[in-house]
């Protein structure tokens, strides 16, 4: 019990209890309304649904800290992805705005270092937000790297040019004679599980900027699970796969809603094979989900997305649609190690 009588205790994600979940659902949603006020919030039953329909190629760990009168003042989670990288865990740590600087944060952060520690993996890897700046804050004083700096963007739909929008899509099977683009709403049937392993791999292509990790190459099978565990949380997913004359996928892009943000489409995964860019197949692939979203789903007024700085391509498509940005989003990475004997000291971080 420390500091000032707060409590660590460690609780499940995917195991969670009702209150475990209830707990940490109520801290994060606290955070994601610091980041995007007016946001509507997602509700906690499709928090413990994610929660519990995490795909199996993960390992969670995850704790609260409470006061001695059992109000939660944070939590934190990590974990680690055996389609990726074995020397990597991936973490997070929050903190109630009302109680930093008291020493939480180093409670919760030390938890992880040690798990990290313990689970032999050398590099922690997080997320800060500049719209919530503590956590950079936090991450500076704790000595960590910055590995790469992204943006997230947003744009309205009512302010697309239309006109592009069309031209893309018309330009796409003249400049790629013989490539088509196939488009699948809903979850994934099974001829299609493959193809969305190949689209998640073609992700690894992206630029790492001075990110240390090696790539993350998922399965079919691991495809297919990642796709009931989109459904079991409240999602929905449509994909425009980009296919070669001989019907072979070449990458593609998808989009999510949630459904409690009707409003709002989110750009996931775009990416094309390098050895078939420089066709438009890239521009092909987004117009036509523009232009489904326009006919097939028009409650959506605003798709939002992330890209590295360093994505030339990406942001060059981006930028021409009209998407700007909202929020800066850092990656860092620390050495688990030396971040475990920092957290150790007895004087609090955060």
């Amino acid at each position: 019990m420390s500091p000032g009588g707060v409590v660590l205790r460690r609780v499940g994600f995917r195991s969670g209890t009702d209150e475990e979940l209830a707990a940490q659902h109520l801290v994060e949603s606290e955070i994601d309304a610091e980041r995007h006020p007016g946001r509507a919030p997602q509700p906690r039953e499709a928090y413990a649904s994610f929660a519990r329909s995490l795909p199996t190629l993960f390992e969670d760990h995850a704790w609260v800290a409470e006061d001695h009168g059992g109000t939660t003042l944070g939590c934190c989670a990590c974990w680690s992805n055996t389609a990726g990288d074995t020397s990597v865990m991936e973490c997070s740590v929050h903190v109630r705005p009302a109680w930093r600087r008291r020493g939480t944060g180093t409670m919760l952060a030390r938890a992880v270092a040690e798990e990290a520690v313990a689970g032999q993996r050398s590099t922690l890897v997080w997320s800060t937000y500049d719209s919530a700046p503590a956590g950079e804050d936090f991450s500076r004083r704790l000595g960590a790297t910055v590995a790469r700096v992204n943006r997230n963007s947003d744009l309205a739909l009512a302010d697309v040019d239309s006109k592009m929008v069309r031209d893309w899509i018309a330009d796409g099977p003249r400049r790629a004679v013989g490539y088509r683009a196939e488009l699948s709403k809903g979850p994934l049937p099974d001829e299609l599980v493959a193809d969305a392993a190949i689209l998640h791999n073609l992700m690894n292509t992206a630029p790492k900027d001075d990110l240390v990790v090696a790539d993350e190459v998922i399965s079919a099978a691991q495809a297919a699970e990642i796709d009931r565990h989109l459904v079991a949380s409240g999602r929905e997913r449509w994909t425009v796969f980009m296919r070669t004359p001989d019907g072979a996928c070449v990458g593609g892009t998808e989009v999510t809603f949630n459904s409690w943000e009707p409003a709002v489409a989110y750009q996931q995964n775009t990416a094309i094979d390098p050895g078939h860019r420089g066709k438009g197949l890239g521009k092909w692939a987004k117009a036509l989900m523009l232009a489904h979203l326009e006919s097939d789903r028009p409650g959506v007024s605003r798709v939002t997305t992330g890209n590295a700085f360093s994505n030339a391509a990406m942001l060059a498509i981006n930028t021409a649609l009209g998407f700007e940005v909202v929020e800066v989003r850092t990656e860092w990475q620390a050495d688990a190690q030396r971040l475990r004997e920092t957290l150790r000291r007895p004087r609090p971080i955060g």
